[in-house]
């Protein structure tokens, strides 16, 4: 039988997993301003900064063949300060979470809103995020972000139309199937 101290501290350790990954998504989009562009590079960098350090210093981030692998809390940072995207909006959903001691487990739906900065294009996109967490002196961390596209397309081109090619503004011009 499960004591009430450890199922209370299960759900805290869920919660404060929870907080982890709306800081990730807040610091993301906190890069944009309100009319769709990008923040001064100083902002940029700061934000970034914020969204790398909830990577343990080994961390994997890993976009897989669309966004690539980046190894190490330094490449994570390089990684997200650039990005390619003049607008962002991630929600995290459906989220289920696993605890086991000091180590934890996450798979997430993200559903995002984003504009390409490559020919100001607004896309859709669509994935699945599974995580792997540790307890660490400051609290949970991510060691490794593991990304699965589902889709992404432009608003005016369904999902059908556009699989996962690379992203540029060119890839998702695809004419709509007939």
């Amino acid at each position: 039988m499960t004591t009430l101290e450890h199922r209370i501290r299960r759900l805290e350790d869920i919660e404060a997993i929870r907080h982890l990954k709306a800081r990730y998504a807040k610091y993301a989009d906190e890069k944009y301003t309100d009319d769709h562009r990008r923040k001064s590079q100083d902002e940029l960098d700061r934000l970034a900064e914020l969204q790398a350090g909830l990577f343990t210093e080994d961390a994997i981030w890993d976009g897989g063949e669309h966004f690539g692998v980046f190894t190490g809390r330094a490449a994570i940072h390089a990684f997200v300060r650039k990005g390619g995207w003049s607008f962002a909006m991630h929600y995290f959903l459906n989220p289920l979470i696993d605890i086991d001691g000091d180590t934890a487990t996450g798979r997430w739906m993200l559903w995002q809103a984003c504009t390409l900065t490559e020919g100001d294009t607004p896309c859709w996109m669509s994935a699945i995020e599974d995580d792997d967490y540790v307890r660490t002196a400051d609290g949970w961390k991510m060691s490794r972000m593991t990304f699965r596209l589902k889709f992404m397309t432009r608003f005016d081109v369904p999902w059908t139309a556009v699989r996962n090619l690379p992203f540029t503004a060119q890839s998702l011009d695809a004419p709509p199937k007939a």
